[in-house]
């Protein structure tokens, strides 16, 4: 058997690197263009004071941030915020890993099932809200003609004047159209373990619930740390959804609506800045848990 001089695979692997670093140049141009300057310039002008009805850009450090934390409007944004992150992680992990389990099990017509299911995720998020606003509506809505139909309500009922339940129904609208993504993540974890160990556990007299505590949890736990990974993550930068059910309502406004108001419509652009980075702060500090869970989860030592 020939062997290759090593002054031979040093250029080799010398110019599978430049090429690797040719094919990466424009990405990394293209992300440093179009996320880090703007992240950097966001940054620094958080620094200073922004408003075009004030003259002037005078260096004002972390007032802006300091600013934020006696807000009543920014911290009442965090608490919808929390309150539908909580709601979409839940419903889109037990939801997601149900339609998961339910389409690994089926043979026939599964990839019919699985377009069904990823329809909603398709759909641009307006056109879901759009639909699920005529749903809602209090005069008309299907679910208003649901309930009467069934006896439940005799009349009709205007869901987003409460509270919790408008929190409730706007997070629902946004699980309808993420949790396909949840299920797509989770499906392909499933599909990845091996029948034999399922056949060894039935044998070891475990169950189907034994089964599932003892082999799929454990070895699905990677895609499940994506899959709230990235439920977190969307669930934090929720706007499409909350604004057009809602509008610019305080009871249901998120950490990104609140942004937009504080920018574009009271004027205060640092304000706004401040307040972006730190909820992509808090975004990248829950993702971060995520991304750790499945690094120690598929390390080999």
């Amino acid at each position: 058997m020939t062997s290759v001089p090593s002054h031979g695979r040093s250029r080799f692997y010398n110019g599978e690197a430049g090429l690797g670093l040719a094919f990466a140049i424009p990405i990394i141009v293209i992300m440093g263009a179009l996320v880090f300057m703007p992240l950097v310039t966001t940054l620094i002008d958080s620094l200073y004071r922004v408003e075009p009805m004030r003259a002037g850009t005078p260096f004002v450090g972390l007032d802006n941030y300091a600013a934020l934390a006696s807000d009543s409007n920014v911290r009442l944004a965090w608490i919808n915020t929390l309150i539908y992150v909580v709601i979409a992680v839940v419903l889109e992990t037990i939801g997601g890993l149900a339609a998961a389990l339910l389409l690994n099990k089926v043979k026939l017509g599964r990839r019919w099932l699985l377009a069904a299911l990823i329809l909603p995720w398709c759909l641009p998020p307006v056109v879901n809200a759009v639909v699920w606003l005529w749903i809602y509506n209090p005069s008309y809505g299907l679910l208003n003609g649901i309930l009467q139909a069934i006896g439940l309500t005799s009349q009709n009922k205007v869901w987003f004047n409460d509270r919790e339940t408008a929190l409730f129904l706007v997070a629902l609208v946004h699980v309808w159209r993420m949790l396909p993504l949840t299920a797509i993540i989770l499906l392909a974890a499933l599909q990845s373990i091996p029948a034999d160990l399922y056949e060894a556990a039935k044998l070891d007299g475990a169950g189907p619930i034994k089964s599932f505590r003892l082999v799929t949890l454990p070895l699905i736990s990677g895609g499940l740390a994506i899959a709230l990974s990235q439920s977190t993550v969307f669930a934090f930068n929720l706007f499409d959804e909350a604004w057009i059910l809602t509008g610019s309502s305080l009871d249901t406004r998120t950490v990104i609506i609140q942004v937009y108001m504080s920018a574009f419509q009271n004027l205060k652009f640092s304000f706004g800045m401040a307040l972006s980075i730190v909820a992509m702060i808090a975004s990248l500090l829950v993702s971060l848990v995520y991304v750790l869970k499945v690094y120690r989860e598929t390390r080999f030592d």
